[in-house]
């Protein structure tokens, strides 16, 4: 605030001054007062802070930008017209699968526990998770599959 008031009178004694070499020159008074105004208008619009702004030096790093929400991200690596699921949306799913399926006791990389998993899943739910191309139907048959898995809540709570 105070140097608002210091820029003011400063701005003030100049327009004073160049009144006084403008009436010196010979400049008659209303057009030397005419300028010292113009010239007071335009420092006061220039100098107008429009928002309350706080001066922090150094000025904050730029932040990066964000990659998107992990949803958009999941949905972006489907391709839409083969229906091919990206690596990205596989390996999410394949995540899940494996929490749920620990939360029941079993491995979903053990070979020993596949029977069981594919009885819990339903016969080739588990095996399109590894197939070379997975599809957007296998993607969407193994998310209903493991909405049918019950979940202990009190393990999760």
């Amino acid at each position: 605030m105070r140097g608002r008031i210091v820029l003011g009178l400063l701005s003030a004694l100049v327009a004073a001054g160049l009144l006084v070499v403008m009436l010196t020159f010979g400049v008659p008074a209303p057009f030397a007062v005419a300028w010292t105004l113009i010239l007071l208008a335009i420092v006061a619009a220039t100098r107008q802070a429009f928002v309350d702004e706080v001066v922090v030096w150094p000025p904050e790093a730029p932040r990066a930008e964000g990659r998107g929400s992990d949803v958009s991200r999941l949905a972006w690596a489907i391709n839409t017209r083969t229906g091919v699921a990206g690596h990205v949306v596989v390996r999410r799913v394949q995540g899940v699968v494996r929490r749920r399926l620990a939360h029941l006791g079993l491995d979903l990389d053990d070979p020993q526990d596949h029977p069981r998993i594919d009885a819990v899943l339903g016969d080739g739910v588990r095996a399109s998770l590894h197939a070379r191309e997975v599809q957007r139907v296998d993607i969407e048959r193994v998310l209903d599959a493991l909405d049918r898995i019950p979940i202990d809540t009190e393990e999760t709570t």
